[in-house]
């Protein structure tokens, strides 16, 4: 009985403990009351809880938004041991609950609650999460260091809160994270190196912030970005050096900024860049080099900009965009007056240029566009379109035009045409406004029979081309007419771009056909460098609009010397330096001449240098040869002007030949050289025995006393002969001794005619003319008593009539270093001077008259002043008719 009773116990305990483990069990699988529960999902959200209901153990993802909870929640979730989401959205933390001691926890989110700051210390060690959302909370501080812990983040967003600035260094140890999104705070500056560390990172968002400062290398370390937003901000240029460190970017936006300014070279590290988003922004021009590099772009937004030039290269290497949105700018200009300027757009798709004030397209506009599928030209009071406009884009089908300004005259026939053959009519809504029959007429339904000629303006005077001297006024004109006459504008470009306030005189005149033109003056008063650039004038009325040709205007300064060559002297052997610099604009070309031509014997000889860039003229080894007046010329469009300086060059006097010792017999004639050399000339001096000699009817100095000729030498002539020679250099002396041997039995005449040879030969020798004669009109009238005593068979009767073809033959004078040419007391020697006491009057002088000529070989000591190719052979002619005797001289050379 004992035994039956211990068992019943026994069982009754059994099953207490079954029913208590059973409902322990229940309570702890069951799901939250209040709460919908989807497998190891729990949605606990917008319940109202105040405090966090019991969790099952097996939860993974927990939904608990929308509550009233607050701070006291980290306890109940040390039992999830599973948990790996939790949503805590809409609630009233103000802290980041430390739940996430949780070795699980891999997403939490906090969306909308009201924490202020990241502390340092929030997140352990290790920590597994992987997403944490923190939006729309009042977030203003993160601490230094916060988020070191985080390494295994991947995503982080941090939009829409009260954040102004990120501590250095922050995101060092979240090489993991790949999206951060930090959209709607108060960020004014991206600090250098701020991102640093996150090296995976592929998606940055910075949307409605207030930067305003981007400093360089401020996205330095990212390796793996392709997406970054900039959009609503205060940026106002885009660099190169806050550009670094975006290689891999694919995706860029920057709408909505103040961005004016697009430094050149700022896209060198971004060629894989695909979209870029600039619209609504202050872009005032396209230039050649402003997207260079984005070679692989395909998407270019600039809509909503103050564009109003565009360069002709400037989309020229971006082959690969498909889509270009150019719509509400002001570029007009583009369209209506340029060739091709995108040209080179030949897989462009979509094509935008809605809202720019296109009055007119010229037929080359869209030229190259080989593959655009869409074209939107609405909101432009278009007025007309050249014929041929749209020929070269084949696949256009959807053609977006609305203008009710278009001139339905004859030219516009062919539009109507292409509409109906080659788009999609429903696109198209443009209307007449000319004829006024026509207006408000569809130009689909325009007919043939019924357009006229064309009211547009048209230029008949264009600007011209020209120089302006700076400080100057320039006056550009453009004159137009229309027919009909009609009210027209004028608008002056410089640059493709407007002119500020420019001071332009406007009237109407009449032109010789009786037709009324339009004229517009462009005034610029005091002409500057700023002013130069190309300017063309755009004539408009009330139907359309024409463009004169560009006239480039240069300006120009007169040059000015900053430096002048000043006369030199310098001594043989030196180096001789000009100095010549000028001033003006253009820069003047600096150019030599010596003597007024470009004859320079230091550059035949290699010994001068021109050295632009130091304005400096050389001349090394300096000889004689370089003397002269070297001009400097400097030149430009503005004119030219020149500096001249004279060069002197000082040498020592010297002697070109040793004096020689001479004999001579008595009564021959004898000729004793001084060649000499030196600058400035030597004063030259002749010395007998220590004694000047000074001149007698027997002795003569010629060839600038170079030459000392004693005729008839007597024994009273031999001795010492010295030359002194003197300049400001110095004083140099030779000598020569001369003796006089016994006379030699010869008949007079050979004696006297040698003499008379011996001269002539001289005068050839040092150059001089034979006309020189003066000499022998001393000496004919001792010859003239001894010409009775000429051998017989030497003489011969003739019969010569004087006329100026029987004149004596002329040697030409030679060019000699060291001799001047010039005879002593004749005058020129190039002219044919007659001998004293010989009438110049040639017509009485024609009579029959008796004449003696003999022939004669150059004696030996003329064969010494003559080159040794010279052999000439001399004949004398004695005119006995008349008293004093005449002598010619003619003489004959195979090798003069």
């Amino acid at each position: 009985m004992s035994m039956i009773m211990g068992d019943s116990h026994l069982l009754l305990f059994i099953t207490i403990i079954s029913i208590i483990q059973h409902s322990v069990d229940a309570e702890t699988y069951a799901c939250p009351q209040k709460c919908d529960c989807l497998e190891q999902y729990v949605d606990c959200s917008k319940k109202n809880f105040a405090s966090v209901p019991k969790i099952p153990k097996w939860v993974e993802q927990l939904d608990l938004s929308y509550n009233r909870l607050n701070e006291n929640v980290t306890g109940e979730f040390k039992k999830l041991l599973d948990m790996k989401v939790l949503k805590l959205d809409k609630n009233s933390l103000q802290h980041i609950p430390s739940i996430l001691q949780h070795d699980q926890i891999q997403e939490i989110s906090l969306n909308r609650n009201n924490i202020g700051s990241i502390d340092r210390g929030h997140f352990p060690a290790n920590c597994s999460l992987r997403t944490l959302n923190l939006n729309s909370n009042h977030i203003k501080i993160i601490e230094e260091g916060a988020l070191d812990n985080l390494t295994n983040l991947v995503t982080l967003k941090l939009n829409r809160n009260e954040i102004k600035s990120l501590p250095n260094h922050l995101f060092m140890y979240q090489s993991n994270l790949k999206t951060l999104e930090l959209n709607h705070n108060k960020l004014h500056t991206i600090t250098g190196l701020l991102f640093q560390g996150l090296s995976n990172l592929t998606t940055l968002k910075l949307k409605f912030n207030n930067i305003d400062n981007i400093m360089d290398g401020a996205f330095f370390g990212f390796m793996s970005v392709n997406q970054l937003q900039l959009d609503h901000n205060k940026i106002k240029s885009i660099s190169k050096g806050w550009m670094y460190g975006l290689e891999s970017l694919v995706t860029l936006s920057l709408s909505n900024n103040i961005i004016s300014v697009i430094d050149l070279g700022s896209w060198e590290l971004c060629t894989n860049l695909k979209d870029l988003d600039l619209s609504h922004n202050y872009l005032l021009e396209i230039e050649g080099c402003t997207f260079q590099h984005l070679d692989n772009l395909q998407i270019l937004n600039l809509s909503y900009n103050n564009i109003s030039s565009i360069l002709q290269e400037a989309f020229s290497h971006m082959f690969l965009l498909q889509r270009l949105y150019l719509n509400n700018n002001k570029i007009s200009w583009t369209v209506e007056d340029m060739a091709g300027p995108f040209s080179k757009l030949h897989n462009l798709v979509i094509f935008s240029l809605a809202a720019n004030h296109i009055k007119s397209i010229n037929s080359r506009a869209f030229e190259g566009l080989t593959n655009l599928v869409e074209l939107d030209l609405r909101w432009n009071n278009i007025t007309s379109i050249q014929q041929h406009a749209f020929d070269s884009m084949p696949k256009l089908k959807k053609f977006h035009l609305n203008s009710s300004l278009l001139l339905c005259d004859c030219n516009i026939l062919w539009l109507v045409k292409w509409i109906r053959e080659k788009v999609e009519q429903k696109y198209i809504t443009a209307t007449c406004a000319y004829p006024s029959e026509e207006r408000g007429v569809s130009i689909s339904k325009l007919k043939e029979d019924s357009c006229g000629d064309s009211p547009k303006p048209r230029v008949v005077e264009h600007p011209k081309t020209h120089l302006a001297i700076k400080g100057h006024s320039a006056n550009l004109v453009c004159s137009a007419t229309s027919n009909p006459f009609n009210n027209m504008t004028f608008l002056w470009k410089k640059n493709n771009g407007n002119i500020s306030n420019p001071t332009v005189y406007e009237n109407i005149t009449m032109a010789m056909s009786g037709q009324p033109r339009a004229t517009s003056v462009l005034i610029i008063p005091n002409v500057t460098h700023a002013d130069s650039g190309k300017y063309q004038c755009i004539v408009s009325n009330n139907f359309g609009t024409t463009y004169s040709s560009k006239a480039k205007v240069n300006i120009v300064t007169f040059p000015r010397f900053l430096k002048t060559p000043t006369n030199v002297t310098v001594k043989t052997g030196e180096t001789v330096t000009l100095n010549c610099a000028a001033t003006g604009d253009p820069t003047p070309e600096i150019s030599w001449k010596k003597d007024g031509g470009n004859d320079f014997p230091a550059a035949r000889e290699r010994r001068m240098n021109v050295m632009p860039t130091d304005h400096l003229f050389f001349i090394v080894n300096a000889k004689t040869s370089d003397m002269g007046i070297y001009s400097c010329a400097a030149k430009n469009p503005a004119g030219t002007i020149i500096a001249n300086a004279t060069l002197s060059v000082l040498q020592e006097p010297s002697f070109v030949r040793v004096m020689e010792n001479k004999e001579v017999t008595s009564g021959d004639s004898v000729v004793l050289q001084c060649m000499i050399s030196g600058s400035p000339k030597p004063v030259l001096k002749w010395l007998k025995d220590g004694t000047p000699i000074t001149p007698t009817d027997r002795h003569y100095l010629t060839a600038d006393d170079q030459l000392l000729i004693i005729i008839g030498a007597e024994s009273s002539d031999a001795g010492r002969y010295e030359c002194e020679i003197t300049n400001e250099l110095g004083t140099k002396k030779d000598m020569t001794e001369l003796r006089v041997l016994p006379p030699v039995a010869i008949m007079v005449n050979e004696e006297d005619m040698t003499g008379i040879i011996i001269i002539t030969v001289v005068c050839c020798a040092v150059g001089t003319s034979i006309i020189w004669v003066v000499i022998i009109y001393h000496t004919r009238r001792r010859m003239a008593s001894t010409v009775r005593s000429f051998p017989a068979e030497s003489i011969k009767m003739t019969q010569v009539v004087h006329s100026d073809s029987e004149s004596p033959q002329m040697f030409p004078d030679n060019i000699s270093e060291h001799s001047s040419c010039k005879d002593s007391g004749t005058g020129d020697s190039a002219k044919q001077t007659s001998f004293d006491g010989v009438p110049t009057d040639r017509s009485d002088q024609v009579h029959f008259e008796t004449v003696v000529c003999r022939s004669y070989s150059p004696v030996p000591e003329a064969h010494k002043l003559l080159p040794s190719s010279f052999k000439p052979s001399i004949q004398v002619c004695v005119n006995t008719s008349v008293t004093p005797a005449t002598y010619s001289f003619s003489s004959h050379s195979g090798n003069i």
